[in-house]
């Protein structure tokens, strides 16, 4: 077991005395907790408590948004971790909970870990990453940070944003993105790290992958920016070209699976050989997303409520909790065994799996009408009030 601080239930400050007094770790609420996340329907019914349990779970409520600081730390390691006084940090909003578990069991000490010394100090910085840069991860836990920098950003609280040189590219680009004027600071975790007087940790907007609505509002601001365009508006996520050796689980009938998408309507892409601006414009705009359970699939977290969501497997209830987050109709394909296809972190051998054709031609269907009817509904209630007419009172 790794030791570490855990920071999670650190007082809470005034932004400013977070920001500028004694404390060594301070805490500033930045927004109330949100709404209640309501469980929706599901397409089509599912056998199993393991996928409806986390579906129909109630009363689940995002948490508040806070900004975490950090005095006198250093980061350091492939996911720019923390060190304060020698021992790992975590805290809650922060990083997810899986990063505890992995402390506490000591799981691949090397993704998380560090030792090199420190080579260059900041006053203040911004930190949002940890090890785990697989796109999913990245689009739920990272990326929602940045539009909490924004708005820091407008209330005059800026810093550099400390990155490790080993992030894949797109965290850069995408930072960009969002962040024009945002200043990146770089450092090689092989053979450095970095002293920050004041590490700023802003908050993921999700605790346990039920979003606050501050990400719906961010969403939404960001799609409408994207330009319209294309009818692609039916999207089969294929996931084909991101299989490795390493990879846990494979569709074995893919090409089958693939042209039955096809011949329904629905364009087949791979979202990693796509840049972050068309990923986002697409999915931004789509009103069906098919695919097997993945990061590919996630980034239905972009898409605007109604989006018909279909996931072939089942791996945990993220897909679920976007769904219920963006108001999406969600339904999912069991393999043919009617066993899911679950990650272990433990090593295992490859798992194939088939989706049966005709379950998923059937079931594609009822999206797609579903899909259809409310693009033929879109824009229905959008005339304007007729205030000449005595029965409306406004």
């Amino acid at each position: 077991m790794a030791s570490f601080l855990d920071l999670s239930n650190t007082e809470f400050a005034p932004l400013s005395g977070a920001l500028h007094g004694p404390d060594r770790v301070a805490r500033a609420l930045l927004i109330e907790r949100g709404t209640l996340v309501p469980p929706r329907p599901m397409l089509w019914p599912c056998p199993g408590d393991l996928v409806n349990g986390p579906h129909i779970e109630g009363d689940l409520c995002a948490p508040p948004v806070d900004l975490l600081v950090v005095r006198r730390a250093v980061v350091g390691g492939t996911g720019a971790h923390l060190k304060l006084d020698d021992q790992l940090v975590y805290a809650e909003g922060a990083y997810p909970f899986y990063i505890q578990h992995w402390y506490r069991h000591d799981i691949a000490r090397q993704a998380w870990d560090f030792d090199a010394p420190v080579t260059h100090r900041l006053d203040r910085a911004f930190v949002i990453t940890h090890f785990n840069f697989v796109w999913g991860h990245w689009l739920t836990e990272m990326y929602p940070k940045l539009f909490v920098i924004r708005a820091l950003n407008a209330a005059g609280i800026v810093a550099p944003l400390i990155l490790p040189r080993t992030a894949p590219g797109y965290v850069s680009r995408i930072v960009r993105m969002v962040l024009p004027d945002q200043e990146i600071v770089t450092y090689d975790p092989r053979d450095e790290a970095v002293e920050i007087g004041a590490a700023l940790l802003p908050h993921m907007l999700n605790r346990n992958y039920v979003f606050h609505d501050f990400l719906r509002w961010n969403l939404e601001r960001e799609a409408l920016a994207w330009p319209k365009g294309g009818d692609d508006d039916m999207i089969f996520v294929s996931r084909g070209g991101v299989r490795t050796a390493q990879s846990f689980r494979e569709l074995a009938n893919e090409a089958e699976i693939e042209e039955i998408a096809r011949e329904a309507g629905l364009t087949v892409l791979r979202p990693e050989t796509l840049g972050w601006a068309q990923q986002a414009r697409l999915f931004s705009k789509a009103r069906l997303v098919a695919g097997e359970f993945g990061s590919g699939l996630h980034n239905a977290l972009l898409s605007p409520p109604g989006c018909q969501v279909v996931s072939l497997n089942w791996l945990v209830e993220v897909q679920s909790r976007i769904g219920n987050f963006r108001r999406h109709d969600v339904g999912y394909i069991l393999p043919s065994d009617g066993e899911a296809r679950l990650y272990s972190i433990e090593p295992r051998a490859n798992q194939p799996f088939t989706i049966d054709a005709d379950i998923f031609r059937e079931k594609l269907t009822i999206a797609v009408d579903r899909a259809q009817t409310r693009k033929a509904m879109a824009g229905w209630d959008d005339a304007p009030f007729p205030v000449e007419d005595p029965k409306v009172r406004l």
